[in-house]
């Protein structure tokens, strides 16, 4: 779809991909997501979908995959404009090559602050019993003396956001002058790097269709509005639930978004018909 778009056409990319974590990589399966989730609701750590693992290789092969896509978006969007790509802080740099190598500057590693989120570490008791190496005299000995360790997974505040820039042609002016891009609006006052908003509440769920990895409308309304102007066109190539959609509709920016899950797309479609309502 992207190879559709008009080069130098588009003044924006503010995109969500998968972030490669084990099953929830490029070859997303909407079925096989949905039956995981169904399982965490009887885990031991809930709400993140049954075999969410993180394993290097699939960090690795993201940065290669998304290599391919930043290639298509370098060529789609204008001198000197900003590209957001959301990703696991544990992806970034593999990200952030991956766009790099395609020409795209890596300006800034943004932050989306939602807060304290569910601490998934997981203590040694339960792997110390069933440990088959250790004798059954000493576990107790050991679990004692693990007690109050855990593995390495802190509790999450953030998600990262990526923020490259294709160059410029010119100087930043002449860039601006001539296509409208390459700067930042600080009229409401100086902006930091951190994107203070809470996770969706249950409203805004039902309405994007229960999306596992749902952004908050007014996270993207906000990036929006700080990287781009009114009339611009945003692209989204990882589009989901449409959340830039009804950014765009609420911004007044034009939209292009792309989805390869049927089932999304048909709520998307549903989505923005009911946002754009709102407006007559």
């Amino acid at each position: 779809m992207l190879d559709m778009i008009e080069t130098e056409s588009v003044e924006i990319v503010i995109t969500d991909p998968p972030y490669g974590i084990s099953q929830l990589n490029h070859d997303w399966d909407k079925q096989q997501i949905d039956n995981s989730i169904s399982k965490s609701k009887i885990s031991t750590v809930k709400s993140i979908p049954v075999g969410m693992k993180f394993d290097p290789k699939d960090s690795r092969e993201l940065g290669t995959f998304l290599g391919k896509v930043a290639e298509k978006l370098y060529r789609v969007l204008k001198p000197g404009s900003f590209c957001l790509v959301f990703s696991h802080p544990r992806s970034v740099h593999r990200v952030a090559l991956g766009f790099e190598e395609k020409g795209f500057e890596f300006r800034d590693q943004l932050i989306w602050d939602y807060g304290i989120g569910q601490c998934k570490a997981q203590g040694m008791q339960n792997f110390i019993k069933k440990a088959k190496y250790i004798d059954e005299s000493q576990k107790e000995d050991i679990i004692q003396k693990l007690k109050g360790f855990k593995t390495a997974q802190l509790a999450p505040t953030y998600e990262s956001i990526l923020l490259f820039q294709k160059p410029k042609v010119g100087t930043t002016v002449q860039n601006y002058l001539k296509y409208g891009t390459g700067l930042v609006d600080f009229r409401n006052g100086a902006r930091s790097n951190r994107f203070s908003h809470r996770k969706p509440n249950k409203q805004e769920r039902l309405e994007a269709g229960k999306h596992p990895t749902l952004k908050p409308c007014s996270l993207i309304e906000d990036l929006i509005k700080v990287f781009s102007r009114e009339g611009d066109t945003v692209l989204d190539c990882f589009s989901g639930s449409a959340s830039t959609g009804v950014a765009c509709i609420r911004t007044k920016r034009n939209y292009i978004l792309i989805e390869k899950c049927e089932d999304y797309y048909e709520q998307s479609v549903e989505r923005l018909r009911l946002e754009q309502e709102k407006l007559v």
